[in-house]
């Protein structure tokens, strides 16, 4: 219901009180039985599970084995994915993204008991796993977990490597 502004009123009077007649109990009832999967769907859903070694969406709340990720990874690479659009991407990012620089940031959070190793802050979501030689500088030490470390982001913005600062390599 909408009051003399336009604007949308939670409760409005309108249908407060009255029930749904058995015809517009039934006209909703048949759309949502269109809604669901026909057989034939399920079962092609099924064979894609099967094939690509996926599990259903039942998985929610459960973490993946690091075989499982790779294997998905690997169903939706390059022009596989449906937002392909022919190799576009820069390579820092596909390093970003990959299964291994999540497995190395994993193991630097694990290393440091998942706590900032400057301040000790221990906030889940507030935490970045920060390469102590960059990234871009030195290819080599990109999955080293000696060259990792866990900051908080307070902590991160005053490293000299944080963002588009500068960096010189000091070998």
């Amino acid at each position: 219901m909408r009051n003399s502004k336009g604007q949308f009123v939670k409760g409005g009077k309108e249908w407060s009180g009255k029930k749904h007649s058995e015809i517009s109990k039934a006209k909703m009832s048949a759309k949502r039985i269109g809604l669901k999967p026909t057989e034939e769907s399920r079962i092609k859903m099924s064979e894609t599970h099967k094939r690509l070694g996926t599990k259903p969406p039942s998985m929610k709340g459960k973490k993946a084995t690091v075989e499982h990720r790779r294997k998905n990874g690997e169903a939706h690479i390059g022009d596989k994915n449906h937002f392909w659009k022919g190799g576009v991407t820069p390579i820092n990012i596909k390093i970003r993204r990959s299964l291994e620089y999540r497995l190395w940031r994993d193991a630097v959070f694990q290393r440091d008991g998942y706590k900032c190793v400057w301040c000790g802050d221990d906030k889940g979501g507030n935490l970045n796993a920060d390469h102590i030689k960059p990234f871009a500088l030195y290819p080599e030490l990109r999955f080293a977990i000696d060259n990792g470390r866990t900051l908080c982001e307070e902590c991160h913005k005053t490293t000299d490597t944080f963002g588009n600062r500068k960096i010189y390599r000091g070998d």
